[in-house]
């Protein structure tokens, strides 16, 4: 009686060139599974390098709320800014919130002294002036000083003292810091949430296209069984197949992703700003992560298809007419 041999098991080398050469015949399926991975990564790359972005850049953003805080009184004072005359007086050194305030102003209002100027502003770190409140409004249409210090000592014999205000309330600061980061938080929690889902959609998407693949190619994987080919070997080529495709999409995503809100934030922040605070070795880090998680989920996605293709009886197979 003759022996049976082994059954000759394919190297990983062949499993990968059949698997390549099964995305080039069906190029046109591959690139729709590719875009699914690349919107799902894109929009995870994105997530992580704007709150990345969001950090290098924490000072500057916190100066704008403030400045935006600033102006917001000063329109409560003189209503919109825009063509209205402002008088500014500085005493000491600018902050860099009152040279961002300052620049605000002169891009939208008048900057200048003169009997139309809807009121003053004081600006500068000197805690004692020796000027008088009075003398700072002589000739203005309204009698109104806004101060960027509060505890800022002015000369004494005014008779008829104009209104002062400061141009930030700590206690409305707390509350308007405190209202931000419940924001921030509601939005952070909101954008894992949309990654989630996207990157959820992504795996059905690629188990999706998978599985058509499979039913595509009945004929071709009952001809591979007659001819010897082992299950595991059907698993490995379409295991390998949504690697290359995960792998390819992955890559592509971190770069659009990355790239996305760099842009967004530069021309926002300043591009100097940006690229010169961010830290490149956490956005490495990300894009490293980002890939991995894309080639996972689409290795992951192919098991079910892959397992299924395994399981097909050949005679079955051949006999499909799809």
């Amino acid at each position: 009686m003759e022996q049976i041999g082994k059954q000759v098991r394919l190297p990983f080398r062949r499993a990968f060139q059949i698997a390549l050469s099964g995305i080039r015949i069906r190029f046109g399926r591959s690139v729709v599974t590719v875009s699914g991975v690349v919107l799902g990564i894109a929009f995870l790359m994105s997530n992580l390098t704007g709150q990345l972005i969001k950090k290098s850049i924490a000072e500057e953003r916190d100066q704008r709320n403030t400045v935006n805080l600033m102006l917001s009184l000063i329109k409560a004072e003189i209503g919109e800014v825009a063509g209205r005359q402002i008088a500014v007086s500085t005493f000491g050194q600018l902050s860099p919130v009152e040279q961002l305030l300052l620049t605000q102003l002169k891009a939208t209002a008048i900057v200048r002294d003169g009997p139309e100027a809807g009121l003053r502003i004081v600006l500068g770190d000197q805690p004692q002036v020796p000027v008088t409140l009075a003398s700072l409004t002589a000739g203005m249409s309204q009698s109104v000083v806004i101060d960027s210090l509060a505890t800022r000592a002015y000369a004494a014999g005014d008779t008829a003292a104009p209104v002062r205000r400061e141009l930030f309330f700590g206690k409305e600061s707390e509350d308007q810091l405190a209202k931000e980061a419940q924001l921030a938080q509601t939005e952070k929690f909101r954008n894992w949430w949309i990654v989630t889902i996207s990157l959820l959609v992504t795996v059905f998407g690629v188990a999706n296209a998978l599985l058509m693949s499979v039913t595509e190619r009945f004929r071709e994987i009952g001809t591979m069984k007659c001819l010897g080919a082992l299950s595991s070997f059907i698993r490995r080529l379409f295991l390998i197949e949504s690697s290359l495709i995960g792998l390819a999409g992955s890559i592509v995503g971190v770069i659009v992703g990355a790239l996305l809100p760099l842009l967004a934030y530069g021309f926002a922040y300043r591009f100097a700003l940006v690229f010169g605070t961010l830290s490149y070795g956490w956005l490495l880090v990300y894009a490293v992560a980002a890939a991995v998680t894309g080639t996972l989920l689409a290795v992951l996605a192919a098991i079910y298809p892959a397992w299924f293709a395994s399981r097909m009886v050949p005679a079955s197979a051949l006999r499909s007419t799809v």
